[in-house]
């Protein structure tokens, strides 16, 4: 197939795991491999969770698992008038359209990379995500409606910002994860950007595990022993944060042991440790290597994810891949669709019905039932050669 090159451009990559640069490390890596032409440009910052005012990782150009990245220093001056922003939001609940501008200008941003972009890759299909990075909104607004973004949307306050809407109007194409995600688009920009927008496509994102650990009982038994995993536990994967809805997770699996108190949560993942409760019936194993974290999660009686402000959840699709059902939020848009469609996973809307779909995957026939439901799902929507002749077909058209 003959394609202009492509180019993602996104704030981390290589070294950190968050949903947007997993997709954006996920399609270059892909691409690369079937033998299209993909560069990255990124930043030195090497977290979310580290300075976005400082650089760490050297600027320059690389190969990070067969792809071209191209690092650029980020800018250094906004530091002050960004955390002056976010303390008047919190105090405010609101910033005018020139404050959410400026909020955006002065979150992560290089000029570097901006300038490098508009004068070099002028040929390129240029990618961007996500839409909440002040680099994205940089760099779509000097391309000129020459930049494609997947945005990553959530409904939530940041996304009925003026400069949410400024980066959709100053996009060629739109390529969405879920028809949620475009539907939020629609609803929102739909009257303005019409055509364009309706016409969209919705790629998702591609799902594989490196190996089955259904299959590798003496591995299972290793990390049982190693970790010291209780006999009857459910799991939440992912960044201990609260708007994940980590508070009203543990308060309603508190409600949960008090009539089964054999009954465990696992967390895996970093982010805030005092959201665990350090009491029996939690259990915090923070990072794990990636393939202990799969052989934890395929022993599960289910995977916990009451996040409502999801574009599309790698981890629930890992679960099923395990085949382990899940635990949505009804609240949560793209979560209660994806469970609806795979009949992979239970919705609950309060602590009753989640005692409810705790019991019936402690059901050895449900829990099966299920995970295999959420298993097909995967491998029939979002194995990599799906996504991508997904991707292709628009691509050849940008």
């Amino acid at each position: 197939m003959n394609l202009p090159p492509i180019t993602l451009v996104t704030p981390w990559y290589g070294h950190f795991a968050g949903g947007a640069e997993v997709a954006a490390r996920g399609f270059a890596e892909q691409l690369a491999a079937r033998g299209f032409q993909v560069q990255v440009l990124t930043t030195c910052c090497r977290s979310p969770f580290e300075s976005w005012w400082q650089d760490v990782l050297p600027a320059g150009t690389e190969m990070v698992g067969g792809v071209t990245v191209r690092r650029f220093p980020v800018d250094r001056e906004g530091e002050r008038p960004f955390h002056e922003l976010v303390r008047r939001h919190v105090q405010a609940g609101e910033l005018t359209p020139d404050e959410q501008r400026a909020y955006l200008l002065h979150s992560i941003n290089s000029r570097e990379l901006v300038d490098y972009a508009a004068r070099r890759v002028r040929d390129h299909l240029v990618i961007c995500m996500p839409y909440t990075q002040g680099l994205v909104y940089s760099t779509t607004q000097a391309l000129h409606g020459r930049a494609t973004v997947m945005p990553c949307l959530h409904d939530e306050p940041m996304f009925y910002w003026i400069t949410t809407e400024e980066m959709m109007t100053a996009s060629r194409k739109y390529f969405f994860f879920t028809p949620e995600e475009k539907a939020l688009a629609v609803r929102q920009f739909g009257g303005k950007l019409g055509r364009r927008l309706v016409e969209a496509a919705v790629v998702g994102i591609g799902v594989e595990l490196p190996f089955d650990p259904t299959q590798q009982q003496d591995e299972q038994a290793r990390v049982r022993n190693r970790y010291r995993l209780p006999e009857h536990y459910f799991v939440y994967m992912g960044r201990k944060d609260p708007g994940k809805n980590l508070r009203t997770l543990v308060e309603y699996f508190r409600a949960y042991r008090r009539k089964e108190p054999t009954a465990w949560l696992v967390f895996v993942g970093g982010g805030l440790e005092e959201l665990v409760p350090r009491e029996p019936g939690f259990l915090d194993l923070g990072y794990l290597p990636e393939r202990d974290k799969y052989l934890v999660l395929a022993q599960a009686r289910g995977l916990i994810n009451l996040c409502r402000l999801e574009s599309f959840s790698l981890v629930i699709m890992e679960a099923w891949l395990c085949g382990v059902p899940v635990v949505v939020d009804a609240g949560g848009t793209v979560t209660a669709a994806h469970c609806r469609r795979s009949g992979g996973g239970q919705v609950v809307s309060d602590s009753d019905e989640f005692a409810e779909a705790l019991d019936a995957l402690s059901c050895p026939d449900m829990r099966t039932a299920l995970g295999e439901a959420g298993a097909r799902y995967v491998r029939t929507q979002y194995a990599w050669d799906h996504v991508l002749n997904r991707l292709l077909r628009e691509v050849r058209h940008a």
